[in-house]
């Protein structure tokens, strides 16, 4: 017979076994102590934090015969029965291949028949977000009012999937992620059970890498222990999973927030030739860099890193400042893996990016502040600079000001069309306000969103449409001629990618600090009516006595 797997041998058998999950064994503790049992129970979490274990523990101690204030004795027949995975009046169902109607109506017939052994039958629903709607439907009158031997206990990775009425049916009970500290300390406690000499560092790296999951952290000791045995080092474990040395992660990430770009591309490379996960590699510079900005912010205590090791970043610490600390985490944070790309390509935009950013701003003070009577000054030479020295013609003349609403008048000559994927403008210090930048550049900005398309639409064809533009407290207002046109740009705002290319564009053509709200406004009645007008079909029918009654506007259909 194969031995049980780590996981599984380990799994808690009493409340008090739950790591890292005091506040719901504490209650539910109380609850079984006191007799005051719920009907149904919703244990939400991610996976890994001990759900279905802590719905197998409720189940024992609502039917224990001799319970230990509020624990299962896990002597008597009835916990036997359940540590054995023989008990008749535990039912665990996978609700994401048993999610239908059919398998809730089974259950809604099942449960008005008494328990087998004990006082109370225990349903366990899996994954209960993947019931389908007309399940959850069917399951809502026995889920609020069932029989007084019947125990509901639905487990969801998702709860916001669940229908709100399933929600306010039940108990719901929060298992939170676990504390890299608190699953080292529990697989120190398995080593020296199952006899594995264990260094604590290697202990430290699998807890990190399980991202708060006690069965996956002791799915990797398990795995760790059978590949390299007893002793089990930091180095096998690295090894294991594909990660790099510590040191040379924050030798890295030392380089990268002191500018020195040729020697952390170099450091990046040597990692990558080793045949290292990258993605392991960007998670453990997130975490780096996630540290030393705790450590900064005086959060030394919510660090992951050994305290040695926070007292050695110091040095490092005084030379960076918060800023830059976040900025780099934020270039970290934008990473994306691309199969289509090389593979350290992400990772060496994401340094390069970070040391620019940090010679950007160490050049930024040199620049002295311009007087106040001289503030437009700088902008005013520069554009006569790079006038020719020869005057212009006699008969030159200006082009008015643009009025309020309408876009600029485009200068003489043909101007090429944007390139697919071209740079949006970028506003100048100038000395005008945001809204005379945008009357100024909006004819850039449609353009520079022509190749842009959202998730259906290319945007700036859909903008050429916009006839009155402005930007009054923070918002932005685009009042549209045609319906269609409106609704289709509504509809790319409401996707994650058009709002983003729209609002990056708009935001630093206009030079805002933040992207501005935007409010659409539908054409009015009489201007559509106007347009109908105009059109050489309905000045016809006009003119042989017909009249307008209502207009219906017609939509492209593009799509």
């Amino acid at each position: 017979m194969n031995a049980q797997v780590y996981y599984r041998r380990w799994r808690p058998g009493r409340f008090e076994d739950l790591v890292g999950q005091e506040p719901v064994a504490r209650t539910l503790k109380q609850a079984i102590a006191r007799n005051r049992i719920a009907h149904a129970y919703l244990f939400c979490g991610p996976r890994g934090t001990g759900k279905t274990s802590t719905a197998r523990i409720l189940a024992k101690a609502a039917n224990c015969l001799s319970p230990q204030d509020g624990e299962p004795c896990n002597r008597c027949r009835l916990c036997l029965a359940v540590n054995e995975g023989r008990a008749l009046d535990l039912v665990e169902i996978d609700a994401a291949s048993n999610r239908g109607i059919d398998e809730v109506r089974s259950i809604r017939e099942k449960v008005h028949y008494a328990p087998a052994e004990g006082r109370y039958k225990v349903y366990v629903l899996d994954e209960a977000h993947m019931l389908t709607d007309a399940a959850a439907d069917a399951l809502l009158k026995t889920l609020e009012e069932p029989p007084a031997h019947i125990i509901f206990i639905l487990a969801t990775t998702d709860p916001q999937k669940l229908a709100p009425t399933i929600v306010s049916r039940c108990q719901r009970y929060d298992f939170r992620r676990l504390e890299v500290e608190a699953m080292a300390g529990m697989l120190a406690r398995i080593c020296q059970s199952e006899g594995i000499q264990a260094d604590p560092l290697a202990l430290r790296a699998i807890s990190r890498s399980a991202d708060g999951s006690m069965r996956d952290a002791e799915s990797l000791l398990e795995q760790a222990a059978t590949s390299f045995g007893s002793p089990l080092t930091q180095e096998q474990v690295r090894l294991l999973l594909g990660l790099a040395d510590d040191e040379r992660v924050r030798v890295l990430v030392g380089q990268m927030l002191q500018a020195q770009v040729p020697e952390a591309l170099a450091t990046l490379s040597a990692i990558a030739s080793e045949g290292l996960s990258l993605r392991q590699l960007h998670r453990q510079m997130v975490d780096e860099v996630r540290d030393l900005l705790l450590v900064k912010a005086g959060a030394r205590q919510m660090a992951s890193q050994p305290e040695e090791v926070t007292k050695e970043q110091t040095q490092l610490l005084q030379a960076t400042s918060m800023e830059r600390l976040l900025y780099t985490l934020r270039q970290l944070g934008q990473v994306t893996f691309r199969p289509e790309a090389p593979p350290t390509l992400a990772l060496e935009l994401a340094v390069i990016e970070a040391a620019q950013g940090k010679a950007a701003s160490q050049a930024a003070p040199a620049v002295a502040a311009p007087s106040p009577t001289a503030a437009r000054r700088p902008a005013v030479e520069s554009r006569s600079a790079a006038r020719p020295a020869v005057p212009p013609p006699s008969t030159h003349q200006e082009r008015p000001a643009p009025i309020q609403g309408q876009s600029t008048p485009p200068p003489a000559g043909p101007r090429p069309p944007a390139p697919p994927g071209a740079e949006p403008p970028t506003a100048a210090s100038d000395g005008a306000t945001p809204e005379e930048r945008l009357r100024a550049r909006w004819g850039e900005i449609v353009r520079s969103l022509e190749r842009r398309k959202g998730r259906r639409y290319y945007l700036g064809p859909l903008l050429k449409d916009c006839k009155q533009y402005r930007l009054e407290d923070g918002t932005l207002f685009l009042e549209f001629a045609h319906q269609s046109h409106m609704e289709r740009i509504q509809e790319e705002m409401d996707t994650p990618e058009g709002r983003r290319q729209f609002m990056d564009t708009i935001t630093k053509a206009v030079g805002l600090p933040s992207p501005p709200k935007l409010e659409l406004i539908a054409p009015t009645t009489s201007q559509r009516m106007d347009k109908g007008s105009r059109s050489p079909l309905v000045q016809a029918a006009l003119s042989m006595g017909g009249r307008i009654i209502d207009e219906t506007e017609e939509k492209d259909d593009d799509e």
